[in-house]
């Protein structure tokens, strides 16, 4: 009989959460042992998918500069190449792993529109804590910061206009609906979304892969030519915008060339969510034809 006892108490212990676990189910990132699961359809969202990003952001952060060396011989040059480094790997957190993940979820039951816009806010606010100390910290130009602040911010909006018609309107689990159906329709988003992924590394690789086959076969390209293609890409522009350009007195300058790739990306941006709500808009006056022929 004490021994049965000492066993249930040991289980009741077993139970009970750690301090560490309720940390996590606070957040979101897992269920909770004793309450209703409210983030069951999507985990933790959109706070655990913040947790993810300053903690990549922090990560980053350390692994750029201790790779730079002892910091108290760190030159002004190489902060400013740690710096670089640090937009290049967040440019492509926001374009390659923010994508890959959402997109390896179950679809928000709000639909993708809401939660981009949530993402959206996760992501921009710590880019702009990132790259406008730099103006004071490396010496860039307001200008290159500028520049390339816009361009970011650019990609970040096209990624979020791809995710919001790659996860559409949301999606429940009908009434009558079998398990078996509702793991088809699961595979069967589940291959569209791998090529909804592999569009989006093509749209993100296809500058610079183009002009490593045109350097690697010699074919020579115009000036101009190859400052498109390096701006055409979120992983090379940060360093085009940012290179170090001693012959002007400057440590970073942007000239015309680049304002008008990150308009011309900016454009992109807009028309891609001038896509978005006329999708949106016309999947919402279907749904609604059909209620009323229903």
């Amino acid at each position: 009989m004490s021994e049965q006892h000492t066993s249930e108490s040991s289980e009741g212990d077993q139970k009970t959460p750690g301090a560490f676990r309720e940390w996590m189910e606070h957040v979101g990132l897992v269920a909770p042992m004793d309450e209703p699961d409210r983030w069951a359809h999507r985990r933790g969202e959109p706070r655990g998918f913040a947790v993810i990003w300053m903690g990549f952001l922090l990560v980053s952060t350390l692994a750029v500069f201790l790779s730079l060396g002892d910091p108290m011989r760190v030159t002004a040059e190489g902060y400013r190449e740690g710096a670089r480094m640090l937009v290049t790997v967040i440019s492509i957190g926001i374009t390659v792993m923010w994508p890959m993940i959402r997109l390896s979820q179950l679809s928000p039951v709000g639909g993708g529109t809401t939660m981009v816009v949530k993402d959206l806010i996760i992501l921009l606010i710590p880019l702009q804590a990132v790259l406008w100390p730099q103006v004071v910290i490396t010496g860039w130009t307001a200008s290159a910061v500028a520049a390339s602040n816009l361009l970011l911010i650019s990609w970040a909006l096209i990624v979020g206009a791809f995710l919001a018609i790659a996860l559409g309107s949301g999606r429940r689990l009908r009434l009558g609906e079998q398990k078996l159906d509702s793991d088809y329709q699961a595979k069967k988003a589940g291959l569209e979304r791998t090529y909804w992924m592999m569009g989006l590394l093509l749209a993100v690789l296809i500058g610079p892969v183009l002009l490593l086959t045109l350097q690697s076969v010699g074919r020579a390209s115009s000036e101009d030519a190859q400052l498109l293609l390096r701006m055409s890409s979120p992983l090379t522009a940060p360093w085009e915008m940012l290179q170090s350009r001693i012959w002007t007195g400057q440590h970073a300058v942007v000239g015309p060339a680049h304002w008008r790739a990150a308009w011309m990306t900016a454009c992109i941006a807009v028309s891609a969510w001038i896509l978005v709500g006329i999708i949106r808009g016309t999947g919402a006056s279907k749904l609604a034809r059909r209620n009323d022929s229903a």
